[in-house]
């Protein structure tokens, strides 16, 4: 299809293409700020075929996944294993662990002794709640009742090492 005959519409494809949000891609394109209109121009059956034809070709071309990331880390891999570069090869070796999901990189927030000031458990879960979100917090307070339930059957783990009797 080639370029659309209205030269607003072809610029307006032309910067969403780009990556330009719609709203703001509209008056850029030469259009009158208004709210609703770059969604609905969005919406127009030849504008909507236009932005199709021009993201296939960009699609095609950046398309990564998984495998490509992984096979071009296999040949980093061998290269730095060849050359004895035993840096650059574990390097290679966090990065496909953590891409394939097997490690995973934590970080700490806050400041060291934060949580000491709190009392009790529902400070705690309070803090978790404010911090993380509800969905943290339930999990918390499901693994505390957990424990809480293996310490009165006596099954709790312990820090203290078992004697052999």
């Amino acid at each position: 299809m080639p370029a659309l005959k209205s030269y607003r519409q072809e610029r307006f494809c032309q910067l969403v293409k780009q990556g330009i949000p719609p709203y703001r891609a509209y008056p850029m394109a030469g259009y009158r700020a208004d709210e609703g209109a770059p969604y609905r121009l969005s919406e127009n059956v030849r504008v909507k075929r236009r932005l199709a034809e021009i993201t296939r070709g960009l699609a095609m071309k950046t398309r990564v996944t998984v495998e490509s990331i992984t096979d071009e880390l296999n040949g980093v891999l061998a290269g730095a294993t060849a050359d004895k570069q035993f840096g650059a090869a574990r390097a290679a070796i966090e990065t496909k662990a953590k891409l394939h999901g097997l490690m995973v990189d934590r970080k700490e927030t806050g400041q060291p002794g934060e949580f000491a000031v709190l009392q009790s458990e529902a400070e705690v879960i309070a803090r978790v709640r404010r911090e993380l979100g509800e969905e943290a917090a339930r999990q918390l307070t499901q693994a505390l009742r957990q424990a809480d339930q293996l310490q009165i059957q006596g099954n709790a783990p312990t820090d203290e090492p078992k004697r052999k009797d």
